[in-house]
């Protein structure tokens, strides 16, 4: 538990009070797709494991069955996979959440898994950037067409004189 707990940039602390073994299952698997890793653990050790690690405000926290989320990526998918999951399976949402050394609030654990994934913020930024310059594109497209047409229209006008 140590090792995984020094492995992660983030871990969520949840309650699987009311599971089936099926359900319990389906969340294992659907983290697993995202990046995180759920393990059932014993407070007593998670009490251990976390003294002295950044992860030590958890220990408060730590009363009746609990579930801990390991993440090594991207901290928000899983979070979005526990809230969806807590809401359809009628469970509590997650208790604690430490993402990269900073213990969150309820009301930014709330907030951070109504985020966007980290594709979908990537692809904001990138589409952010990418308008104005499709607009720059497009408008030096239109001053270079009326500079070819304006030319054109000279060189006609000169041929047509010149032909006089």
């Amino acid at each position: 538990m140590k090792e995984r707990l020094d492995a992660a940039t983030s871990i969520y602390l949840t309650s699987f009070e009311g599971l089936t073994v099926v359900e319990a299952d389906e969340l294992r698997g659907r983290l697993i797709e995202v990046g995180g890793r759920l393990q059932v653990v014993k407070n007593r050790l998670l009490k251990i494991a976390v003294a002295g690690t950044g992860y030590e405000s958890l220990a408060e926290l730590l009363t009746g069955p609990n579930a801990l989320t390991y993440c090594t990526a991207d901290p928000i998918e899983p979070l979005k996979v526990l809230a969806e999951f807590a809401k359809d399976h009628d469970q509590p949402p997650v208790r604690a959440a430490v993402v990269e050394d900073r213990v969150l609030s309820p009301q930014e654990i709330e907030r951070l898994s109504k985020v966007g994934g980290r594709d979908q913020l990537i692809a904001e930024v990138v589409g952010s950037f990418a308008g104005p310059v499709r607009e720059l594109v497009f408008t030096l497209s239109g001053l270079i067409s009326e500079l070819v047409f304006t030319l054109q229209a000279i060189a006609d006008e000169q041929g047509g004189a010149e032909a006089a």
